[in-house]
């Protein structure tokens, strides 16, 4: 084992390649939305084998568009979990809407079909769920809660780019996928992110929407470059957007990234499959569950300690002193001043806050360094 930190996360960018692409944007004069960001559509699209991907400028703004295509508006409700980024849900109280915390399955990190079903009222407008850590959520069972109640499901796949669900990219299962491209994540444009959408009415809104309600591809070249009159089709009083769009320098660092994933996603795995089989029957470690027919991305490791708190939060620090970057990758939402006002009783959540850790399994932990991650948290837990 080597002296140097083992971070949590770790930025990865192809470089090179980044360098020319990024050489040919500034060279052709137009760095805002053409050339580079339509090309990047279309290889996304056909790497995770979806339609009606969007590029935007960030995957808070891609929730953003997800709600508005769904119909959220003024205090409308939406059931979300608390256990997640608070990316997730800050869209929500922006647009006027209402938040119904659902508890999440202490087991997986996911809010709970179960618990979302008891939510449900005449002004839910939308649910949110969160793949945590890279790990499918019940992607069926949230299916069959849309489909009796009507009512849109937003998947935020922030964590799990590359994660799959009965052999298929997950952006298949749910009305709305959000992605992010910000840069710790599986697949990085500096900052970035997609919005994948089932129906085609929302995925030609939401490109609208993204350019403050305007109708940008009605007015582009072939190469996906502007021509003529920029702003000469409406923009209606009940589709007025944002700016939210991706430019030719995100995208050109995305173009050069896309040979990396396979390859990142593969060692994310690998690393995540040997910390399972090495604490998969401590008496003091609780994996995660995944779906039997789901394929995690893995972007970080979580487990459950079942320790106090406190010997968790001692726990972490030692790992820390020791040079591994582990940590809690987030906080329950509920606990933010923001959301006070939506405050209710979350057992599972608080149960899960107070004992997961998460731990570096990325591209760039070797076989050696997987070991001494894995060796240092037993010897802590003796």
């Amino acid at each position: 084992m080597t002296s140097d930190y083992l971070p949590l996360f770790k930025v990865q960018v192809n470089s090179q390649s980044s360098l020319e692409l990024l050489s040919e944007v500034f060279d052709s004069g137009y760095i805002n939305e053409g050339t580079q960001v339509g090309l990047l559509e279309k290889k996304l699209s056909n790497y995770l084998n979806v339609r009606n991907l969007t590029l935007v400028n960030s995957g808070t703004s891609s929730i953003t568009l997800a709600l508005k295509c769904a119909g959220v508006g003024m205090n409308d409700e939406v059931i979300t979990t608390a256990m997640t980024c608070i990316a997730s849900n800050t869209p929500i109280i922006n647009l006027g809407a209402k938040i119904v915390w659902a508890d999440i399955d202490v087991n997986t990190g996911i809010i709970s079909p179960i618990e979302v079903e008891k939510k449900i009222t005449s002004k839910t407008k939308a649910i949110i769920l969160v793949d945590w850590a890279g790990n499918p959520a019940d992607l069926d069972e949230f299916e069959k809660i849309s489909k009796k109640y009507g009512i849109p499901v937003i998947q935020d796949a922030a964590h799990a780019f590359g994660a799959t669900y009965r052999g298929d990219s997950i952006a298949k299962f749910t009305d709305f996928t959000c992605f992010s491209f910000q840069a710790i994540k599986h697949f990085t444009t500096g900052d970035g992110g997609a919005l994948v959408c089932r129906k085609d009415k929302d995925s030609i809104l939401a490109r609208r929407l993204k350019w403050f309600g305007y109708d940008r591809d009605s007015v582009k070249d072939s190469k996906g470059d502007w021509r003529g009159q920029k702003w000469d089709a409406d923009i209606l009083a009940n589709e007025v957007g944002y700016k939210f769009n991706l430019n030719n320098v995100a995208a050109a660092i995305g173009l050069a990234n896309l040979s990396l994933i396979d390859k990142s996603l593969v060692r994310h795995r690998e690393n995540a499959r040997f910390f399972e089989s090495v604490f998969a029957n401590h008496s003091k470690i609780s994996l995660l569950k995944i779906p039997d027919f789901a394929e995690s991305s893995y972007w970080v490791f979580t487990l459950r300690l079942t320790v106090e708190a406190a010997e968790r939060d001692t726990i972490l620090r030692n790992l820390n002193a020791k040079g591994i970057g582990a940590g809690l990758v987030h906080l329950p939402n509920d606990n933010y001043s923001a959301f006070s006002e939506f405050r209710t009783e979350l057992p599972a959540t608080r149960m899960f806050a107070d004992s997961q850790i998460s731990l570096p399994c990325g591209w760039w932990i070797n076989d050696s360094q997987r070991e001494y991650i894995a060796n240092t948290l037993l010897t802590e837990l003796n």
